[in-house]
């Protein structure tokens, strides 16, 4: 029983200390903010950066090769650079043609290095390109722009999300936030978010496109920033977009953000469903981003 110290006195806390480590726990460390990085990136971008830094390697093994000096690398021409890279890709790759050996303790060492550097390089490569493929995403789009303008008579905010993909995504859900910098009466600076009502937030299935909308009135926290001396203020408009992909059997997410100076004002977007004589329906995606102003009197949107 005297194990667990009943009746102890708690110890006090160093205050200094606990901040340091809560402090230094908080920061993200900088290999795990590039290995999100990889998975984030763009296919172009990931496959140019492991295309340069397997080239890169093999030119700094090339170059190690040739400080052991001539003869460390059968024929090969003493000091061609070319020579020894390729011998350097042979290495790596675990080719082994068997033209080129190395000679010599210092070689040898550095081609042990490499054949251990190209399997576990291979490796993570593989492993990088597996976890993008399957990394589920949600294949949604929004509008550039958001407009506002009138919907039955009350000034209301309206963006535009289209599914780019043939499946469905079901129980989708949009929620709209205003973030906006504000300050208190003491003088300290802080930034808040409103979560701004929509006309629907929620589709049962949503197949091809979604007009969102929000009622500017005067309840609308939405209202004060939208004026001319606010326009282009500190806030911005974040919407966030969950829902479960059919294809994927799994549940995906997308935002976007709107800055201050993609909200069009006094505007609508262009009507992408044309009915057709016998009472059918036509959805025309060429239309998405296109946008017109309310009165005649302005020239037509930089989108149409």
């Amino acid at each position: 029983m005297d194990k667990l110290h009943f009746g102890r006195r708690p110890e006090r806390i160093n205050l200094d200390e606990y901040r340091a480590t809560l402090t230094r726990s908080a920061v993200a460390r900088p290999e795990n903010n590039f290995y999100h990085w990889l998975l984030g990136t763009t296919w172009s971008k990931f496959l140019l950066l492991v295309i340069c830094v397997y080239l890169g390697t093999n030119l700094l093994f090339a170059f190690a090769y040739l400080a052991c000096g001539p003869g460390a690398i059968t024929n090969t021409k003493p000091g061609s650079l070319i020579d020894v890279f390729y011998f350097s890709v042979q290495t790596m790759a675990t080719i082994g043609y068997g033209q080129m050996t190395p000679v010599g303790h210092w070689p040898n060492s550095i081609v042990t290095f490499e054949a251990f550097f190209g399997i576990v390089y291979s490796a993570l490569t593989t492993g990088l390109a597996f976890a993008r493929f399957t990394r589920p995403t949600a294949g949604v789009r929004f509008t550039k722009v958001a407009v506002v303008g009138n919907h039955d008579g009350v000034k209301t905010l309206k963006f535009r999300v289209a599914n780019d993909r043939s499946s469905h995504i079901v129980e989708a859900q949009l929620r709209l936030w205003l973030i906006a910098e504000s300050m208190t009466s003491e003088g300290e600076r802080y930034r808040r978010s409103v979560e701004l009502p929509l006309h629907r937030s929620e589709s049962p299935v949503f197949s091809l496109t979604w007009t969102a909308m929000h009622s500017v009135d005067e309840a609308s926290p939405l209202n004060e920033f939208l004026g001319k001396a606010s326009l282009n203020g500190h806030w911005h408009l974040l919407i966030t977009f969950t829902g479960y992909h059919e294809s994927l059997a799994n549940q995906v997410y997308a935002r976007h953000v709107y800055l201050p100076r993609d909200v069009q004002q006094n505007a609508t977007f262009v009507d992408i469903v044309t009915v057709l004589p016998d009472g059918g329906r036509v959805i025309d995606l060429a239309n998405f981003e296109k946008w017109v102003p309310n009165t005649s009197d302005k020239i037509a949107g930089e989108y149409l």
